[in-house]
């Protein structure tokens, strides 16, 4: 499953059989409250909340596909293996723990630590990028993330 955060909806699409447009896009998400860095918890929250009203509806569909790899090339998560401490490279490969654990480090920042000792990026389109993915992976089931560089489908 590929997923497309850059557009004026989110879309995850699996070769012909699934493509589906969730009512969400990064921009909405900024506009009510990511924008800001760091974020406070009632905006990741609230992130949390839109992310799920839009996802719930079409888990079934999603999960009809293989949960094994959801794969984005999207700049905005570029940051993430480099804050979970590995270097840069064209290809990443992140089980879910990992994005837990990038999500978590999110929730400290929200919650007044800060950021620098997170390694968290200060850019909140990465902010909201990250909550999407973890969302996505921890309510459809996706076991890994697999990161390409971006402009790769």
């Amino acid at each position: 499953m590929h997923l497309y955060l850059q557009e004026d909806l989110i879309r995850l699409r699996a070769g012909q059989t699934t493509d589906i447009s969730l009512p969400l896009s990064l921009s909405s998400l900024l506009e009510s409250g990511l924008q800001r860095f760091p974020p406070s918890e009632q905006a990741v929250e609230q992130a949390i909340a839109s992310i799920e009203d839009a996802l719930m509806p079409w888990i079934p569909a999603l999960r009809q596909d293989s949960l094994e790899v959801l794969e984005c090339a999207d700049p905005a998560l570029a940051p993430l293996p480099e804050m979970l401490g590995y270097p840069q490279q064209a290809i990443w490969e992140l089980g879910i723990d990992e994005v837990e654990q990038a999500f978590n480090q999110l929730a400290q920042v929200a919650a007044g630590m800060p950021a620098r000792s997170q390694g968290l990026p200060e850019r909140a389109d990465f902010v909201a990028a990250l909550v999407v993915v973890r969302e996505l992976m921890h309510h459809v089931g996706w076991e890994q993330l697999r990161l390409l560089e971006a402009g790769v489908d």
